[in-house]
């Protein structure tokens, strides 16, 4: 009994040092990709990005087939959003990427205590992404790249509680994140051609990671239907339509 007594406090007080150190953690990731946020003019790829936003949303789809260009249109659609609420200049534009990148250290908490790691351990991970130079220089770019790393690894987290829990909240969670981060960066299919290759996805939740899939080719119709979907999807090698386990082909 005094072994317990004893024991409480100390994992209360372990806790909350926990607690203060993520906090520090999180400010130290937002200091160090802010700092000096608006140095340099925007660059040739942001610049790109700013004026392909200024196009009407069914103009950026358009613009996205006739170009062929390489990034879907998620991202760009959040700027052309974001820049009507923030403005325009270098530190609007490059402070969403902030945010993604400070939602990416958080998540990678969550994502390492879930897949077994201590606290210490995730807290370890996270540090190690706050700090990282390639991270932080990617979260100060007005582009895509730290909303698919948040996006991604989001999908993964609610992935692997949708297989352990088997319940429709973090089933559906699954699927808008794996959907958004597709929709993001097309490298991003690794996430469920992942859990399609190492996981065996019980009956229930087949249907929705064929889903997830399958909502990958929204993005490649425009207004008039110049590209059918799945022409563009075969195209691009986004999905394989035969062979893969959970799609209607499966044996």
């Amino acid at each position: 009994m005094s072994f317990g007594a004893v024991r409480l406090p100390f994992s209360r007080h372990s806790s909350l040092v926990l607690r203060v150190a993520l906090l520090a953690l999180l400010l130290v990731a937002f200091g160090l990709r802010v700092l000096r946020l608006d140095f340099q003019e925007l660059r040739g790829d942001e610049a790109f990005g700013y004026f392909f936003s200024q196009q009407g949303f069914g103009e950026i789809i358009g613009a996205t087939l006739a170009l062929r260009e390489p990034h879907p249109v998620a991202s760009y659609f959040l700027q052309k959003l974001w820049m009507s609420v923030a403005g325009a200049g270098e530190y609007a534009l490059r402070f969403q990427g902030v945010g993604w990148g400070l939602l990416a250290v958080a998540l990678i908490y969550r994502l390492g205590r879930r897949t077994g790691f201590g606290a210490w351990g995730a807290a370890l991970a996270a540090l190690l992404l706050a700090l990282s130079p390639y991270a932080i220089w990617h979260a100060q770019d007005a582009r895509m790249y730290p909303m698919s790393l948040a996006l991604t690894l989001a999908a993964v987290y609610f992935g692997l509680e949708a297989l352990q829990r088997q319940r429709w909240p973090w089933i559906t969670a699954y699927v808008l994140a794996a959907w958004l981060a597709l929709h993001t960066h097309y490298y991003a299919r690794v996430c469920p051609g992942g859990f399609e290759r190492i996981c065996d996805w019980p009956c229930g939740l087949r249907g929705a990671h064929a889903v997830t899939a399958l909502l990958l080719v929204v993005v490649a119709g425009d207004r008039r239907g110049a590209v059918p979907p799945v022409a563009y999807a075969r195209r691009h090698d986004l999905v394989r339509i035969r062979g893969q386990r959970g799609f209607a082909g499966h044996q």
